[in-house]
């Protein structure tokens, strides 16, 4: 009697376990109201003195419903982590949640400390699809159906049109705002 061989890896555990308590911590915290929080002074602040860090606080605390909704979808990512089963679905949810708050972080120059952390949780979201990419690519790629050769052709000149006059359209847009 054989025992049956486990092919996940135990790194991705260990990433997904951390990855859900850090979640865990920083949706609780924009569910109670303590994230995207600043001192009534701040607003007295002329606009043009804020750094980066106090103007996206600033912006993100104007709608405490935006800060739930986010904090939910952490709450919800970080739950799925938690079960081998549902993991792929909680790397697939918090993939570009955690993508922007990497590129808000560092764009806007928020804390270290929250920049390591996001950036730790998108890279373990990255290797758990990385591991499942196969899957992955079969389910988005492989298994899907193309189009007939002749349609193909038809679309390809369609999409080509809208992309071409997308771009004359913004061309047009820029002239304009600058005139």
């Amino acid at each position: 009697m054989s025992e049956a061989v486990d092919r996940y890896p135990k790194h991705l555990d260990w990433l997904r376990y951390v990855s859900a308590f850090w979640l865990l911590l920083y949706a609780s915290s924009k569910l109670i109201g303590k994230q995207f929080s600043f001192p009534p002074s701040l607003a007295l602040k002329p606009i043009g003195t804020l750094s980066g860090h106090e103007l996206v606080w600033y912006f993100y605390s104007y709608s405490h419903l935006y800060a739930v909704i986010l904090g939910l979808i952490q709450l919800t990512g970080a739950v799925l982590l938690l079960s081998r089963k549902t993991t792929l679905l909680g790397a697939a949810l918090l993939l570009p949640v955690m993508t922007n708050i990497v590129l808000i972080n560092l764009v806007f120059f928020i804390t270290w400390g929250a920049t390591c952390t996001s950036t730790f949780i998108l890279a373990a979201m990255l290797a758990i699809l990385w591991h499942e990419r196969q899957a992955l690519v079969a389910l988005f790629w492989t298994h899907q159906s193309s189009e007939p050769p002749g349609l193909r052709k038809r679309h390809r000149g369609i999409a080509t049109a809208v992309v071409l006059s997308v771009i004359v359209l913004m061309a047009l847009g820029l002239w304009f705002a600058k005139g």
